[in-house]
C-alpha cells in the first residue's frame, strides 16, 4: 500500500509527520504529568476534555503541527503533488499554464528545522526564552519562505522576480537579522560567562576575540570567495554559540559571592565603641 500510486510522495512525507506529531503529543502528555495510568491516558486521547494533557505549550504545538500536516497531506493527495493533469482536472481546462521552478540555493528549511530543534531544546529544558526566541524565528521564517516562493513564481523573467522579492525582503530582513544575531551572540556567551570562573571569563574573551580577527582577515585576504565563506563561517559560529550557551545554561550559574557594603560599615562601627570602653 505505501508503494501504491494513490499515495504521492509528498502525501507520505505529510502524513507521516502528522503520525509522528499525533503520537509525541499522546506520549508528552502521559509523561509529563502526575497521578493514575488511566487519568493520564484519557487526557491527552480527549484533547484534555476528560483529563489533564501535562505540559500544555508542547502538546498544543505537536496537536497543531498534526493538524496542520494532515491537512497538507489531504490538499497534495488531492491534487497529485501539483500533477499537471490532476490540476487542469479541477479547474475544467484542457491544459494549466507552466510555471518556472525555483532557482538558487535557500537556506530557510535548514534554518526552520534547526529552529524547531533549538524550540524542542528549549521545551526539554524548560528555557522559555530558548522556546519563545525559536518559535519567533520559525514564524519569521516561514514567512520569508512564503515570500519567496510567490516571487519566484511571479512573472517569467527571473532578474524581475528577484527584484520584488528584495523589495520587499530588504526592508525586513537587515532589521530582523541584526536583532537576532544580537540576540543569539548576547545570551549565548552571557550563559558560558555566568556558568565559568572569572579565569575561564577571560580565556572565552580571548577565544571569542581571536576567532573573529581570524575570521575577519580571511574574509580580507580571499575577497572573492567572500560569500560561500562568509555563510559557511557564520553558520558554524552560530552553531558553536548556540552549543556554548546550552551547555552553560545545563551547567548552571556558579555561585557568586555577594559582599553587603551596610553590614561591614556596620561591624565597623560597632567595634569601635568597643575598642573605647577597653581604654
Amino acid at each position: 500500500m505505501l508503494q501504491s500510486r494513490m499515495f504521492t510522495t509528498a502525501f507520505r512525507f505529510f502524513a507521516g509527520m502528522a503520525i509522528f506529531a499525533l503520537l509525541a503529543a499522546f506520549v508528552l502528555g502521559v509523561t509529563s504529568q502526575s497521578g493514575g495510568l488511566m487519568d493520564r491516558v484519557i487526557g491527552p486521547l480527549t484533547l484534555g476534555w476528560k483529563g489533564g494533557i501535562g505540559n500544555h505549550f508542547g502538546y498544543t504545538f505537536f496537536v497543531s503541527l498534526f493538524a496542520v500536516a494532515a491537512g497538507l497531506a489531504g490538499v497534495l493527495v488531492a491534487f497529485r503533488d501539483a500533477d499537471p493533469e490532476a490540476e487542469a482536472q479541477v479547474v475544467h481546462t484542457e491544459s494549466v499554464p507552466l510555471t518556472r521552478a525555483p532557482s538558487g540555493s535557500n537556506y530557510l528549511p535548514s534554518l526552520a528545522a534547526f529552529s524547531a530543534i533549538l524550540m524542542m531544546i528549549g521545551m526539554g529544558t524548560r528555557s522559555s526564552g530558548l522556546t519563545l526566541g525559536a518559535l519567533a524565528v520559525i514564524i519569521a521564517t516561514a514567512f520569508i519562505w512564503t515570500l519567496r516562493t510567490w516571487a519566484e513564481r511571479a512573472t517569467g523573467d527571473d532578474t524581475v522576480n528577484a527584484e520584488l522579492y528584495h523589495r520587499f525582503v530588504d526592508p525586513l530582513r537587515t532589521p530582523v537579522v541584526a536583532i537576532v544575531s544580537i540576540a543569539v551572540v548576547a545570551i549565548g556567551l552571557s550563559r558560558v560567562l555566568l556558568a565559568v570562573s572569572k579565569t575561564g571569563s577571560v580565556i572565552v574573551f580571548g577565544v571569542a576575540s581571536l576567532l573573529f580577527f581570524g575570521v575577519a582577515t580571511l574574509l580580507a585576504l580571499r575577497p572573492k570567495s567572500g560569500r560561500s565563506v562568509a555563510t559557511v563561517l557564520v553558520v558554524i559560529g552560530a552553531i558553536a554559540v548556540i552549543a556554548a550557551g546550552i551547555a552553560g545554561a545545563v551547567a548552571g550559574e556558579r555561585e557568586i559571592e555577594h559582599h553587603d557594603p551596610a553590614h561591614e560599615g556596620a561591624s565597623v562601627s560597632t567595634a569601635v565603641p568597643g575598642i573605647a570602653d577597653r581604654t
